[in-house]
């Protein structure tokens, strides 16, 4: 018998952490691969993480509402010695053991991996780390989980199974400096040696700030160089009306998970897009009518006004390019995409989130409808996934489900453009030269100005309303 732990592995885009939701085992419980051992909350969705192996629970590494860090252990799981020693070729680590900062920090996808390498993987236990991803097989190029097996030869040898956490690098360490691919690469571009950075992010993690500081000549320790956190922290405080020297006074509340990823996004997208803003009110009649008729037609799918105008969307987007978008700042190119990957903001217990419907340009109306109602469910069930919030290209924010008329809403970054709905009301309107009640909304428009223009987007918008107006 022998003890492994079980690494928690990065769940989602180079996430760093996760908050443990709720243990689905105890010590001394038997489990099963694939079986799931906790829920984890990451910057994008509760996930059910599931056990690489078999075996018996024999210590939980976290309480209910504690942060984990991406390659750290979560479960110590005793398992037979046939499965402690699974077949993994001489040199490689095998799947469980605790990585060196160096690994953790390369937690991406190796798309020159040998297919011997993800073997190792399948052969030592599942990889299935995440639910509704299966385990891949050797022509699948996925993203190596810590403690995962190399695909080259090491010269290190097999690590043994380790029970304790790997602590966080510091300066004076021997392993390579964490930080992300898009940072080292800045790193590289600016000339600047990460081993003289000092990380200012969470456990010293370099962020682009500390590269682009250094690069400057204000990378020595205690530099001004503020940490990218730190911007969304002080909008918060101001938001709340909380100074950045109180006493402690009222409730104080964690900065994380969804709402940590909602803040560090915004904050990006005020930060990095020159946005501007055009609204029109639209007579919304026809569109309520089509609804009522699409309903009393069928009763399989609940078709809302929401849907109808995503439908619409769609025939815009493929009209007005620019609109369904994105800027490629490393290449400095405008990148116009062939799909349409449509996103909703979805309010919900655990904060805003943007769930996509991907593909949408292939679907028909009652199809875009089905695909929303599964999709707002799972996002109100906390039961979305993060691959189901990931790829957009273009943001829907139905802001007149909380009763209001307009608002100017922010861009999803590195999104081109945002429409934004309000609510659908009776107002008076003129029709043929005589006073009517309709029914009444408004739409809106942020978009980025660095990728399209005003007229792109009022023409787009006009078409929207056109659609509305004659659906």
């Amino acid at each position: 018998m022998a003890a492994r732990d079980f690494l928690l592995p990065d769940l989602g885009e180079g996430l760093t952490e996760g908050e443990i939701v709720a243990w689905l085992v105890a010590v001394g419980d038997a489990v099963d691969v694939d079986q799931p051992v906790a829920e984890v909350e990451t910057a994008k969705a509760v996930v059910e993480v599931p056990s690489p192996f078999a075996g018996t629970v024999t210590e939980l590494h976290g309480e209910v509402g504690e942060e984990v860090q991406v390659g750290t252990p979560l479960v110590t799981v005793e398992v037979g010695a046939g499965a402690a020693t699974a077949a993994a070729p001489a040199g490689q680590p095998q799947v469980g053991h605790a990585p060196e900062e160096a690994e953790i920090a390369e937690m991406v996808p190796d798309v020159e991996a040998d297919a011997a390498g993800d073997e190792a993987v399948v052969d030592a236990g599942s990889g299935n780390v995440l639910v509704g991803y299966g385990t891949g097989g050797p022509s699948r190029r996925r993203r190596r989980a810590a403690g995962g097996a190399q695909s080259g030869p090491s010269d290190r040898g097999a690590s043994p199974p380790q029970t304790r956490p790997v602590g966080p690098t510091g300066p004076s360490g021997s392993s390579r400096p964490r930080t992300k691919p898009p940072v080292r690469k800045l790193a590289k571009d600016l000339g600047v040696d990460l081993a003289a950075v000092t990380g200012s992010g969470p456990d010293g993690v370099i962020t682009r700030e500390d590269i682009r500081g250094e690069a400057e000549g204000n990378g020595a320790p205690g530099a001004a160089t503020v940490p990218a956190s730190e911007d969304y922290q002080d909008l918060l405080r101001q938001s709340a009306g909380v100074s950045t020297t109180a006493s402690g006074s009222g409730q104080r509340i964690p900065v994380r998970g969804v709402r940590k990823a909602i803040a560090e996004k915004m904050t990006r997208s005020r930060r990095e897009i020159p946005d501007a803003v055009t609204w029109v009110d639209v007579d919304a009649t026809g569109l309520w009518e089509l609804r009522q008729s699409l309903n009393a037609s069928q009763s399989e799918v609940k078709v809302s006004p929401l849907a109808i105008i995503l439908r619409a969307c769609v025939a815009g987007l493929r009209r007005y390019r620019e609109i369904n978008a994105s800027l490629d700042t490393e290449s400095n190119e405008i990148v116009l995409h062939d799909h349409v990957n449509l996103g909703f903001a979805a309010a919900t217990d655990r904060g805003l989130v943007v769930p996509v419907i991907k593909g949408a340009e292939t679907m028909s109306t009652l199809e875009i409808a089905a695909e929303l109602n599964r999709l707002a469910t799972a996002a109100r069930d906390g039961k979305v996934t993060p691959d189901e919030m990931g790829g957009g290209t273009f943001t829907v924010s139905n802001y007149g489900s909380f009763g209001v008329d307009g608002g100017s809403a922010v861009i999803n970054h590195p999104e081109a453009a945002i429409l934004g709905v309000g609510r659908i009301t009776d107002r008076p309107w003129v029709v043929e030269g005589e006073l009517a009640v309709r029914k009444v909304t408004q739409l809106s428009i942020a978009f980025d100005h660095r990728i399209c223009d005003g007229g792109e987007a009022a023409g787009f918008l006009r078409f929207i309303a056109d659609c509305v107006e004659n659906p």
